[in-house]
């Protein structure tokens, strides 16, 4: 999918909303633009199609698909506060801030990241589960997309990636949408189906 059939995608809103998705595509895809995924492509990929599934799920706020769009800009890029907090505000700092596992540690004078911080597992989860619905739900939309294509992932990576889900997320997606829980589940299924095949060298 391109810009074009992106943004047409979406429903009818104020001009000064479609500004913002505009800027949040146009971030997203700026500060990833460096980055690939484990399988090769693109990383910017990722965040379009996270967003992408929540407006065709009817998750189509502006905020919603902002979130979406820049949900691993803090974690995963140099992208300074200020920039994000002067083009979405502060209570979307705080969300992107709530999903990024690796919190940047910012130079006070510079502005520039110097280094970076890990939340512990059950910490960040415990956040994620009292967040407000635009982060938990932004947060099942990025697990669905990144299960749904594992062909990267190591068995181990794979199965590690399977018990967290089940044991960290499944509570979140059953509190949060009984349909988005339903989806998760299914993959969670497909996935454990997968580990029980004998691998490709086993099996030669």
């Amino acid at each position: 999918m391109n810009r074009d059939q992106f943004f047409h995608l979406l429903s009818p809103r104020p001009p000064e909303e479609l500004l913002k998705i505009q800027q949040a595509y146009w971030l997203a895809k700026h500060a990833h633009r460096k980055q690939k995924r484990d399988g090769g492509g693109r990383y910017f990929e990722h965040p379009r199609r996270v967003a992408i599934r929540a407006i065709k799920a009817g998750y189509d706020s502006t905020e919603q698909i902002i979130f979406c769009l820049l949900h691993d800009v803090v974690e995963d890029t140099d992208t300074p506060l200020t920039v994000i907090v002067a083009l979405f505000g502060v209570a979307m700092w705080d969300r992107l801030v709530l999903v990024s596992k690796k919190m940047p540690v910012f130079d006070t004078v510079t502005g520039e990241v110097r280094g970076r911080t890990k939340k512990e597992t059950a910490v960040y989860f415990k956040e994620i589960a009292s967040a407000d619905i635009i982060v938990r739900r932004g947060k099942l939309f990025d697990r669905l997309d990144n299960m749904s294509d594992m062909r990267a992932f190591s068995r181990a990576r794979r199965k590690k990636y399977l018990v967290e889900t089940r044991r960290r997320l499944m509570p979140i997606a059953r509190a949060t949408d009984p349909m988005l829980a339903n989806e998760l589940d299914m993959l969670c299924r497909k996935v454990s189906a997968s580990l029980k095949q004998p691998s490709r060298r086993l099996a030669a």
